[in-house]
C-alpha cells in the first residue's frame, strides 16, 4: 500500500471530520463555537466552520502565496481542524442550554424514542420477575404492572408513529 502525501493524509483527516460532523445533530446554537480570531465564519453550525476549514485548505493547496504565508496558512488549517475536532468530540459533554437546537419533531422524536427505550427495558425486568415469582399475590401485582407498562408502550408508539405520519404526507 503506498504511503500518502501530506496534502492527500490532510484531506482524508478532513473527509473522516465531514462524516463525523454530518452524524452529529448541526443545528444552531445561541453562541457561536469558536473565537472570531479561528474562523471568520459567522455561523453556529459545525458545517459552516468546516466550509470555511475546506476553503482555506483548497488555498492552501494552490501554493500561489509566499513560504511565509503558506506557512500561516498551513498553522490556520492545522488549528482549525483541531478545534472542529474537538467540538466532535466533546458535543455530549456540552449542558443541554449550550446544544444545538434542532427542530421540534426531531427533539420530539428523540424523547419518545428515550421513552419507548426506558419502557421496553421495564417491561422486560418486569416480565423476568414475573417468571420468577413465586406467590400469586406478586404474580398478580407482576402481570398489573406489565399490562400498565405495556398500554404505556403502546401510547408512547402511537405518539411516535402520530410524529412520522405528516412527515410521510405530502
Amino acid at each position: 500500500m503506498p504511503l500518502l502525501s501530506a496534502p492527500e493524509r490532510l484531506q482524508k483527516i478532513v473527509e473522516t471530520l465531514r462524516q463525523r460532523i454530518a452524524q452529529q445533530p448541526d443545528g444552531v446554537c445561541r453562541v457561536p463555537r469558536f473565537d472570531a480570531a479561528l474562523f471568520h465564519t459567522k455561523g453556529t453550525r459545525l458545517s459552516d466552520y468546516l466550509q470555511e476549514l475546506e476553503r482555506n485548505l483548497h488555498h492552501l493547496q494552490q501554493k500561489q502565496h509566499s513560504a511565509v504565508q503558506q506557512q500561516w496558512l498551513a498553522q490556520r488549517v492545522l488549528d482549525q481542524l483541531a478545534a472542529l475536532q474537538r467540538e466532535c468530540e466533546s458535543q455530549q459533554l456540552r449542558p443541554w442550554r449550550e446544544q444545538p437546537r434542532r427542530d421540534t419533531r426531531q427533539q420530539k422524536r428523540v424523547e419518545y424514542q428515550g421513552y419507548e427505550t426506558r419502557l421496553l427495558a421495564m417491561l422486560r425486568q418486569r416480565e423476568a420477575h414475573l417468571a420468577q415469582a413465586e406467590t400469586l399475590s406478586v404474580q398478580q401485582q407482576l402481570m398489573r404492572e406489565v399490562e400498565q407498562l405495556q398500554a404505556r408502550l403502546s401510547r408512547c408508539r402511537a405518539a411516535l408513529y402520530q410524529l412520522d405520519l405528516p412527515a410521510a404526507q405530502p
